[in-house]
């Protein structure tokens, strides 16, 4: 049998395509601008699909959040997934529609750049990654910021006008009244709630914490509709608002991209109006309520002896929020305060960071031997730490140093005592068992 022999060529290389995403935002809920968000999906969609040099991996949307906020979440997760390789070109309308803050936006397409990932603009026709990219964008994120502050300033203008006329700058239903022909009115089983809080407070000397517990336990509703947690317990007891008056212009809108509004610590006037509408809870009552928060706080500075330098510095890569420092009999750690204080539900990040890895980690950071607070405080703008473990070290220059940790085994966090008292233990239950 003769034999025969078939030469099957190679099937030739199929072209990498580029994995391609797109990012849209917009600042406010109401239907015509859901409506064009709903458009701006479905026209990057078909836009990215249509290119056969693209591959389309996804859309990422924020609806009802500013672009100077930096807690976006669809944001965040676009970025995450940039550093798990799972984008290589990001398209946004604009610049103000990606970030309006010159500095949050050069840090995000320098860590971008470093991942060797594009970033294309529409409306400026620009690509951050070529030559003249990263000055094009200071240049014109710098003139998108100038128009969020003259915003601001117009805003602000208007809500003085108000306030000086004893009016609600858009009044809306909170937690205990709904709005009625443009006046509030008690709504009776949200109120019931408020004055359970309050005689908690004060008659039955219970801590905003525990009446937080209790509330959860009892599924007693939310403003929120999540968790109870302390500090909506203290924003209850601690707003005048309920005793039938109000405090206007307690918060400020600051020009800042950063932050919308601040608390009013005297920088601007503020404006007390007295019988505004229905009182859930008596004066006298919210006057007990305050003077019990005021001997608190004395006792909570005086037994407070130690901040640490890395507070109000760590920030959830997820939700923004700042990190809060914990400790258990094990170690210190550090864990985001959304999850922290709202026993989950405020964030999905349930990722901590011990301190000592963080120390580590910031001494590499700054290429230093032994931890150097003073030169912490002098160079590091903030600290992002990210569920992949990567933690993002943000320099007060504007560049970023990306490290990665892994979890420590338990064993390493044994100090000399903690040792000696397990081989105790263990000695007194070997005795025991001896002796029985």
């Amino acid at each position: 049998m003769e034999r025969n022999i078939t030469k099957i060529n190679a099937k030739s290389t199929l072209p990498n395509k580029k994995k391609v995403a797109a990012y849209c935002r917009v600042s406010v809920t109401k239907d015509a601008t859901l409506h064009s968000l709903a458009a701006q999906v479905s026209y990057y969609q078909d836009y990215i699909s249509s290119n056969p040099k693209w591959l389309f991996v996804g859309i990422y949307a924020d609806e009802g959040i500013s672009g100077t906020k930096v807690n976006r979440p669809e944001f965040n997760r676009m970025i995450e997934d940039c550093k798990q390789g799972k984008i290589d070109m990001i398209i946004s309308k604009s610049i103000s529609r990606f970030a309006r803050n010159t500095m949050y936006l050069l840090e995000t397409t320098r860590l971008l750049k470093s991942l060797n990932i594009d970033v294309y603009f529409e409306e400026q026709n620009m690509h951050s990654l070529s030559n003249d990219g990263e000055l094009m964008l200071s240049l014109l994120a710098s003139f998108a910021e100038e128009e969020v502050k003259s915003m601001s300033n117009n805003v602000r203008w208007k809500v003085n006008k108000f306030f000086e006329e004893g009016k609600i700058w858009g009044m809306h239903d909170f937690f205990g009244y709904k709005v009625l022909d443009g006046n509030y009115i008690i709504n009776e089983e949200e109120a019931k709630i408020i004055r359970l809080i309050f005689e908690f407070y004060v008659e039955k000397n219970m801590g905003y914490q525990k009446i937080a517990n209790y509330l959860n336990k009892e599924k007693i509703p939310s403003p929120s509709g999540l968790k109870w947690c302390f500090s909506t317990v203290r924003g209850i007891a601690e707003n005048i608002t309920y005793t039938g008056e109000l405090m206007l212009g307690r918060y400020s809108a600051e020009i800042n991209c950063s932050n919308h509004s601040k608390t009013n610590k005297g920088q601007f006037p503020m404006y007390y109006v007295t019988e505004s509408h229905p009182a859930i809870i008596s004066k006298e009552t919210f006057q007990k309520a305050q003077e019990i928060k005021a001997k608190n706080n004395e006792k909570y500075v005086a037994t407070k002896t130690f901040t640490s330098p890395f507070e109000g510095i760590i920030k959830c890569g997820f939700c923004g929020r700042n990190y809060v420092r914990k400790s258990n009999k094990y170690r210190v750690f550090w864990i985001c305060s959304g999850m922290s204080n709202l026993s989950g539900s405020g964030c999905k990040q349930t990722l901590s960071l011990r301190e000592d890895t963080l120390i580590e980690l910031t001494n590499k950071t700054l290429e230093v031997s032994n931890f150097d607070e003073s030169l912490l405080k002098k160079t590091i703008d903030k600290i992002v730490v990210h569920d992949t473990k990567d933690v993002d070290f943000v320099f007060k220059n504007g560049t970023i140093k990306t490290l990665h940790f892994e979890f420590k085994s338990r064993k390493y966090s044994w100090t000399p005592e903690m040792k000696e008292q397990a081989r105790r233990r263990e000695l007194e239950r070997l005795y025991g068992k001896s002796s029985n």
